[in-house]
Formats: C-alpha cells, sequence, structure tokens
C-alpha cells in the first residue's frame, strides 16, 4: 500500500510500505482527551488491534496485551484524529484561488499535508472532479493511505454566481428546477457523500441561486438519500435551508446577531452542524498583520515552491464590513454553542491562503476565542466532525470498535488549544504515520 508519509517525506512518491509490527499496539501512561466532551482521562492506556481501538480507559483498568507493541505516553496527551469539514482539494496554494490546475498530484499532496497537521478525515465541499472521486475510491480500497476523503463533487451555485468569479465554471449552475434535479441524479450515479449549495450575494454584488431550485436540489436529494450542506451568510437563508431539510452550514450567520430562539432550538434538536469557518474571514488581514506566521515549518515542507514569497509580497486592503461581519460570526458562534447547537472545525482549506492543516488549527484558535472552551473546541474537532460526516460509529472518539485514528501531541491543548499542533505521532487506521 502506497503511503502518504510525514511532512517533506509524504510529499515525495514510492514512500516505503507501512510495517506490519505486532498484532496489538498499547499506548501507555498518556491522558486521553476521547472526544466526547468528557473531562480527559490520566495515566490512560489505549489498546489498538488491526485498524479498531480495542480498549481505552484507565491503566488500572485496561489490561495491556502480551506481545503488544508499546508507546510510553508519559507527558503526552492524546486525542482522535482530527476532521476537517470545510476543504478543497487540488487547487492552487496563492493569493488568488485558482482551482484551474486540479490535479490527481495535488490532491494527493493536499491530503498529505492535513495529515501532517493531524487530520485524518476532510470534506471536500463542491470543487470536486473525477480526479477526487478516483483518489477517494484509491483510499477505500486501502491502494492509498491518506485521511478518509467525504466530496460533495461539483456543488451548486446561481448562474454567475458566488464562486465563478473565483474559480469559473467548476460550480454546477443550472437554470431552473428541472435542470437542479437533473444535476443532482449525476450526483447520486458518482456516489457522493453529500451535496453543497453555494448561497451568498456577496453584498448584492452577485447572483444568488433562487429558493425553488434550492428547494429542487433539497427535495431531489432527499429522495436520493445524499445530506446538503450549504454555504450561507443570511440568516433569512439559514432558515429556508433548515425549513427544507439541509443537514448542515458551512460559515456562520454574518447579516445580524438577532439569532432568533427557536431556530437555536430547532438546529439543536435536529443535530444541524455548522462549521463557521472562521478563519476564511479572518485571512483578508491576518498574514499582512502577523507575517510571522508563514514562518511555521511545516507549511514550508507541505506548500508548493514559491507559495509563500507569492503571499508575502501581497496586499490587500479589508474592508471596514469585513471585519466587522468577522467579529458579528465569531460572536454568533459563542450564542450558538452556548445553546446547545453543535459546532464542527471547518477551514476552507485549499481555496487561495487557506492552508491545508494549517488554516484548521488556527481554525480551532478561533472557535475558543468564541467562547467555546478547549474541551469543547477538540469536541467540535473530532466528534462533531463525525456527527456531521454520518460517522459517529466509525471515528471521531477514542472508543472500542472505532478506526484507530489517533493523534498524539506534547503539552495540554486543555490548556492552550495550539498544543494541538506539537504533534508526536500520528496513526491512521491502527498504523503510524511515518516521520
Amino acid at each position: 500500500m502506497r503511503t502518504l508519509c510525514w511532512l517533506s517525506l509524504l510529499l515525495l512518491a514510492g514512500c516505503a510500505e507501512p510495517p506490519t509490527g505486532p498484532t496489538a499496539k498499547a499506548i501507555i501512561g498518556a491522558s486521553l482527551i476521547d472526544g466526547t466532551g468528557a473531562p480527559p482521562i490520566e495515566d490512560a492506556v489505549i489498546i489498538v488491534a488491526g485498524s479498531r481501538i480495542r480498549a481505552a480507559g484507565p491503566r488500572a483498568v485496561v489490561p495491556i496485551p502480551a506481545g503488544a507493541e508499546k508507546l510510553d505516553g508519559t507527558g503526552l496527551w492524546v486525542t482522535p484524529g482530527l476532521i476537517d469539514l470545510h476543504v478543497h482539494l487540488g487547487a492552487k496554494a496563492g493569493p488568488r484561488f485558482d482551482a484551474s490546475e486540479y490535479t490527481r498530484e495535488r490532491i494527493e499532496r493536499n491530503l498529505a499535508a492535513y495529515l501532517a497537521y493531524g487530520i485524518t478525515a476532510v470534506r471536500s465541499v463542491g470543487t470536486e472532479r473525477e480526479a477526487g472521486f478516483a483518489v477517494r475510491q484509491a483510499i477505500r480500497d486501502g491502494s492509498l493511505a491518506a485521511p478518509a476523503l467525504f466530496t460533495a463533487g461539483r456543488g451548486f451555485t446561481a448562474p454567475g454566481g458566488h464562486p465563478s468569479q473565483e474559480i469559473g465554471d467548476i460550480a454546477r449552475q443550472p437554470a431552473d428546477a428541472a435542470g437542479a434535479r437533473q444535476q443532482v441524479s449525476e450526483l447520486a450515479a458518482q456516489r457522493a457523500d453529500l451535496i453543497k449549495i453555494w448561497i451568498d450575494d456577496l453584498g448584492g454584488t452577485a447572483p444568488k441561486i433562487r429558493p425553488e431550485v434550492t428547494e429542487a436540489i433539497l427535495a431531489a436529494a432527499r429522495e436520493a438519500n445524499i445530506p446538503v450542506v450549504a454555504h450561507i451568510h443570511s440568516l433569512a437563508d439559514a432558515l429556508h435551508l433548515t425549513r427544507n431539510g439541509a443537514a448542515g452550514f458551512l460559515h456562520m450567520v454574518r447579516d445580524t446577531e438577532d439569532l432568533p430562539g427557536a431556530a437555536l432550538a430547532e438546529w439543536k434538536e435536529k443535530q444541524i452542524v455548522f462549521a463557521p469557518t472562521l478563519v476564511r474571514q479572518e485571512l483578508a488581514w491576518l498574514f499582512q498583520e502577523q507575517p510571522a506566521l508563514l514562518d511555521d515549518p511545516v507549511l514550508a515542507a507541505t506548500l508548493e515552491p514559491g507559495v509563500l514569497d507569492a503571499v508575502r509580497a501581497a496586499k490587500s486592503e479589508p474592508s471596514a464590513r469585513a471585519r466587522e461581519e468577522f467579529a458579528r460570526a465569531i460572536r454568533n458562534t459563542g450564542r450558538a454553542a452556548k445553546a446547545g447547537v453543535p459546532i464542527g472545525a471547518g477551514s476552507d482549506g485549499g481555496s487561495a491562503i487557506d492552508f491545508p492543516g494549517w488554516a484548521f488549527h488556527r481554525e480551532l484558535e478561533l472557535l475558543v476565542q468564541a467562547g467555546l472552551s478547549p474541551l469543547e473546541t477538540v469536541t467540535a474537532a473530532t466528534r462533531n466532525g463525525a456527527l456531521a460526516l454520518g460517522q459517529l460509529a466509525e471515528r471521531g472518539t477514542v472508543e472500542t470498535g472505532k478506526r484507530a485514528d489517533l493523534v498524539i501531541v506534547r503539552g495540554n491543548p486543555l490548556e492552550d488549544i495550539r498544543r494541538l499542533r506539537a504533534i508526536e505521532r500520528v496513526m491512521l487506521g491502527g498504523q503510524w504515520v511515518e516521520r
């Protein structure tokens, strides 16, 4: 099986076969944040057999199998593999979102970068073409070791609507409800994992998909048993989508802070997961104001040559409105979380300077800034990600029977969420990712 190896090595072709090793692996003495939202387990033992977690809990109650491969976890912290709910694979990184040079090689490079940052599953939302489906199949049949890939194929927008000003005609642009239904059938034939709709007129500067077309997409998707997620901006659109069966939202409501209590209660009851994607807005000014953030050595190892220099040289003048909407999104994220609405973590990774993996960890910092505790933020990045994917039985928490996707870090992320960047080891499906 071809492996995407650690850091710069994982970007080269022809990496070595993963080791077979003993039947069981035991991580002994680490502190475990299991992703369920429960307090951490100190001096924990985690037993992995094959690709699954056999047992996890305090050392006093979890026996260590004879002959197990042992890892001393003293001073380390373990979390479930991280899940990014908002990525765009295969685009060329740089000051502008360039999806024209979409290749399988770039998709695999992106996935390798996510893995380097501890992300073991991604949801690709709306810019996927045939190469992405081929990569998904390679991952699922075991011929490519990479983060699990869930894809929406090509998403829907209005004719000439966002994001066509950035990516051209990659998004589907049906003229009417009949065309929308036909294109949902095409996605069903491709076995898309979900469907993506962009619903945003960019402050009145771009066409927005009409409500009857949105309703046709949602109805056809429901008949095909495919969940629908939507890029949103306004409360009115979020409410319309909720009434018509949307499963989740990308970005946060940004046109108002008057989130109705009834809407918050409905989102909580229906377990509609928001991936606020706060980092996408902040990037309009972040690197210009804090250029030292670009000195992350993992960025240098995972990005294509010349990207960092181009970003350092780029200039932008974000509007006052952009900063106001960012602050509003931060506050609304905190309100939604406090009301019990499930919050997930998504980065918009792969679009322009939204660097794969790096932007996800910045998003976690912003979720803490929004008012989530570090423990709630870990839950957002793990369990709630699995909830949004319909994968809670398979991944997202460290529990018996689930996939052995694990991240081991040095330092306590419950004291500082940035410690999740201090990665010592990553396990993917029961195998250590090579370093």
